[in-house]
């Protein structure tokens, strides 16, 4: 066989075996994400299934960093906006913070801690 044929040969290899990693890579990446939202939504559900509230207001660095680690389903958290409803808020000094177990944590909090003060599994 002739050099360039050797060469066109594995760089065919080569590029069959790329596409089926990628093909591999995609749909694993999808499994995995689409598993993950269910995990946070059943996360979600059991914060709010165990009245875990968390305080602060709109537009407050930390709090929207809290809510981050939600991704699109930061806005299923419940969440006192203590700036609209501050009669609900008496008790917080710190935003955010969170009311576990009719405790406030004055706090912005990991979902690993958050999961271990309430008892949700994510």
């Amino acid at each position: 066989m002739e050099m360039k044929t050797k060469l066109v040969l594995v760089g065919g290899v080569f590029l069959i075996l790329a596409l089926a990693l990628f093909a591999l890579n995609g749909s694993f990446t999808a499994n995995v994400v689409s598993g993950d939202l269910v995990l946070m939504d059943n996360f979600i559900s059991c914060l709010n299934n165990n009245n875990v509230v968390m305080y602060g207001f709109e537009n407050n660095p930390s709090v929207e960093a809290q809510l981050s680690l939600f991704g699109n389903y930061s806005m299923n958290v419940t969440f006192i906006d203590c700036h609209k409803t501050p009669e609900k808020c008496s008790a917080v000094i710190i935003y955010p913070s969170w009311k576990i177990d009719d405790q406030i944590i004055s706090s912005g909090l990991s979902l690993g801690v958050l999961s271990d003060l309430s008892g949700c599994k994510i």
